[in-house]
């Protein structure tokens, strides 16, 4: 037996190394990160009382090249495909509505949206309504703007505009004129029209200056009545601003021109009532009155022509999402569409979440770059992809070839068994960003597939 000791004794030598060498190998053991379960294995070939176990075949080696590309991450949100958020358009006057435009139709630029009194109201484009009668010649302001504009667009030759800084004389009748001739004096008003005059005083003869003067009186009371009127008119001095259209000569010919097209009385003015200004061409969702009903109030919902999706996200989230912004539109038949975030509600209301509570909701809008994509459906659930963070010519690798260090932190394995730590930024569609000393383009590192 002491013959073999010294074997026994090299055999353990040697025996000794090897199990050092693979207790540093275990120690060192790392596993891929199941990101998309959301669980962490770790493999331990340890047996319970510390020994080591019974190591597995290793599988083959493959690896993939560290690439450089541009990563985006975001968050998908159910939405609504329709013609976006209806708005309700208004009436003025004191009319009574004899006609309306069908549900499903498709209203644009001088065309009739509705009659009042059995006078058509055609769709102006603009952003400001008519809010005051135009029929004084030079009124300035961006409610004429929008009718030369829609006049111009409708092929009537409205002349030259006055350029911006220009300063116009605008006169405007005094809103008491009329009135002001009919509620003078009677006694006046019988001198004037040559009534009856008063019988001649049975007293004394006035003496001669007497006379004179009242001769002087007459003649200063005439001079007066031929004088015109003060309050028959105001002017004033406007300076043209940016955005201002000009009531001119040209222009009231041409809005004569435009009303005796239409079979409407040619006054050469609008006023509120006469047209209804609108955006652009809609489409009408619904009516909101009957044939019938007073012109004043609501009349109808109208959508825009184009396809939208309308999303109801919480009021917290608003602030990651602005005008502009662009998502990815995931359609019924899994198919993407390109599209733009068109506006942002500003009116929170109250809905009720998931867990039976209320939380405050935001509409979104969303339109498309190409409508042509959603031309399939009229109306559908669908999912709209937001970007909230990108991250451009960063180096990346598959999530499978990410490791989870056991003293902590991530790393990657180079093709020589060797272990690199790195640091992650952005997940997107199952790669992930990564950066460490011995990462660059085209470096291999293993991937379990």
């Amino acid at each position: 037996m002491t013959g073999l000791e010294p074997e026994a004794e090299t055999t353990a030598a040697h025996a000794a190394p090897r199990a050092r060498r693979r207790r540093v190998r275990i120690a060192a053991a790392v596993v891929a990160v199941a990101l998309a379960g959301g669980g962490v294995a770790w493999a331990a070939p340890w047996h319970s009382d510390g020994s080591p176990g019974r190591s597995a075949p290793e599988p083959s080696v493959q690896t993939v090249k560290v690439t450089r590309m541009d990563m985006t991450n975001g968050q998908a949100i159910n939405g609504t495909l329709g013609y976006g958020t209806p708005r309700t358009v208004k009436g003025a006057g004191d009319g009574t509505v004899t006609w309306l435009a069908p549900a499903g139709s498709t209203v644009s630029r001088g065309k009739p949206l509705y009659r009042a009194d059995d006078r058509p109201v055609p769709v102006f484009y603009g952003s400001v309504p008519l809010y005051r009668p135009l029929d004084a010649l030079n009124t300035v302001g961006r409610d004429v703007r929008v009718v030369a504009d829609n006049l111009r667009a409708l092929g009537y030759d409205i002349g030259s505009q006055p350029v911006v800084g220009q300063t116009v004389t605008v006169t405007v009748p005094a809103a008491d004129t009329a009135q002001s001739g009919s509620e003078q004096d009677p006694a006046s008003d019988q001198s004037a029209s040559g009534g009856d005059k008063q019988a001649p005083s049975s007293g004394p003869s006035p003496s001669a200056s007497e006379a004179e003067a009242e001769a002087k009186q007459e003649q200063e009371q005439e001079q007066d009545e031929n004088k015109p009127s003060q309050s028959a008119s105001t002017t004033s001095q406007v300076r043209v601003r940016s955005g201002d259209g000009v009531l001119t000569d040209s222009l009231i010919r041409a809005i004569k021109r435009w009303q005796s097209a239409r079979g409407v009385p040619v006054t050469g003015a609008l006023g509120p009532g006469d047209v209804a200004v609108l955006g652009g061409a809609v489409r009408v969702e619904s009516a909101a009155v009957q044939v019938g009903d007073p012109v004043a109030g609501p009349l109808l919902k109208v959508t825009p022509t184009a396809k939208a999706v309308t999303i109801e996200v919480e009021a917290t989230q608003v602030g990651t999402i602005r005008r502009g912004d662009p998502v990815t539109v995931r359609l019924p038949d899994e198919t993407t569409a390109a599209g733009t975030v068109a506006s942002i509600g500003t009116a929170a209301t109250p809905a009720e979440d998931q867990g039976g509570g209320t939380t405050q909701k935001v509409t979104i809008s969303v339109t498309f770059k190409d409508p042509g994509k959603a031309k399939k459906f009229d109306s559908a659930q669908v999912d709209v992809e937001f970007v909230s963070e990108t991250h451009t010519g960063v180096l990346a690798v598959p999530v499978t070839a990410l490791l989870a260090l056991r003293e902590g932190g991530y790393g990657l394995q180079l093709p020589d068994g060797s272990l690199t730590p790195v640091e992650i930024g952005l997940f997107s569609k199952g790669m992930v960003e990564v950066s460490g000393d011995k990462i660059a383009e085209g470096v291999r590192v293993v991937t379990t597939s």
